[in-house]
C-alpha cells in the first residue's frame, strides 16, 4: 500500500465528498453501497496501512476508534490505523461501513485527514 501525502489525503477528502455527500453523485458500483466504494477506492490512495495488526491494538480493543475526541487529535498514523480498522472491521460485520458514516465517524476521520492537510502536518 502506498503511502499517505498530502495529495493523496486531497484526492481521498475529494473522493469522500463526492460519493458520499453529493446529492446527485454517481451510483456505486452494483452490489456496493457509497461507503463500500469509498473504502475501495480511498485505500490504494494510503488511506489504509497494510500488514496492521489491528485486532490487537489497544485503541481498537478499547473502543477509541469510534471515540470523535480520539479521532480528533490523531496524528497521521494514528488515523490510518483508525481507517484501517474500521475497514477490516467491515469485512467481518457487514454493514460496519456503513454504521459509521450514520454515526459521523467517517466524516470525523476525513475532517481530521482534512485538518492534517490544512495545518502541513501530512
Amino acid at each position: 500500500m502506498p503511502e499517505l501525502t498530502s495529495d493523496s489525503a486531497r484526492e481521498i477528502i475529494s473522493l469522500y465528498h463526492r460519493t458520499m455527500r453529493e446529492p446527485d453523485a454517481s451510483p456505486p458500483p452494483l452490489g456496493m453501497t457509497p461507503a463500500e466504494q469509498f473504502a475501495v477506492e480511498a485505500s490504494p490512495r494510503g488511506l489504509t496501512e497494510s500488514g496492521f495488526d489491528w485486532k490487537n491494538w489497544e485503541p481498537y480493543q478499547d473502543n477509541r476508534i469510534s471515540d470523535p475526541a480520539f479521532i480528533a487529535s490523531a496524528d497521521t498514523a494514528t488515523l490510518r490505523r483508525i481507517a484501517t480498522t474500521h475497514l477490516r472491521l467491515d469485512r467481518f460485520v457487514g454493514g460496519h461501513l456503513e454504521k459509521i458514516e450514520e454515526t459521523g465517524i467517517l466524516a470525523t476521520i476525513v475532517d481530521r485527514l482534512q485538518d492534517l492537510v490544512d495545518s502541513g502536518d501530512l
